[in-house]
């Protein structure tokens, strides 16, 4: 028992060690964060124009791409619908002509005159 406390101790102890150095890479966080900040915010802005002309091109590029995309994925959606139809057919057509020949010996003669 007295093992099990000291190990409970020691984690306690391993516990309140992370959470010092938990607060104090907090804390230099913090301070490298706000000394930073001007630059950051100088960089952001230098970024603005290069920002704009790529969006430009990826909205040409977009523009461009999407018809394309769409009708490949219209052709695809087609292709599946028929192949979804012919999925669900296949499996009847023995029984279809299974129908038929039963049909073609049931069905009655026709009268001689």
């Amino acid at each position: 028992m007295l093992e099990l406390m000291a190990l409970a101790g020691l984690l306690v102890a391993g516990l309140a060690v992370a959470a010092v150095v938990g607060v104090v890479l907090l804390i230099c966080k913090i301070v490298i964060w706000a000394v930073l900040l001007p630059f950051r915010l100088l960089f952001k802005l230098l970024w603005i124009p290069f920002g704009l002309a790529t969006g430009a091109l990826g909205l040409a590029a977009g523009a461009v791409v999407v018809p394309i995309v769409l009708t490949v994925g219209l052709a695809v959606a087609v292709l599946g619908a028929i192949a979804a139809v012919l999925a669900l057919i296949i499996p009847v057509i023995p029984f279809l002509l299974l129908g038929l020949v039963v049909w073609a010996f049931m069905r009655k003669s026709p009268v001689t005159a």
